[in-house]
């Protein structure tokens, strides 16, 4: 799987409220979309809301830790060597 995300509070930062026509005239309102903002659509009785979500962080130690994890079991690299290949 992947590495935990911390848990973050505040997952959605903002709203704007559209109408379906205004989505159809212009999709690119929600391709747009920065993580953390999301669209309500006002449409029936329900309005549907489109929303992307922030981008958890890792920390340092969660990053070697999943590198870690990756590099079990490789065997040794020579980096230098494989740089004097790649020059030559």
């Amino acid at each position: 799987m992947g590495l935990p995300i911390q848990e973050i509070a505040d997952v959605f930062v903002s709203m704007k409220t559209l109408s379906k026509r205004e989505l159809v005239r212009n999709p690119s309102l929600a391709s747009r979309l920065k993580p953390g903002e999301s669209l309500q659509l006002e449409d029936g009785k329900e309005p549907l809301v489109l929303s992307r979500r922030k981008r958890g962080r890792l920390t340092a130690e969660e990053i070697h830790a999943e590198l870690d994890r990756l590099c079990k079991g490789a065997p040794a690299q020579d980096t230098q060597s494989a740089l004097r290949d790649l020059r030559r």
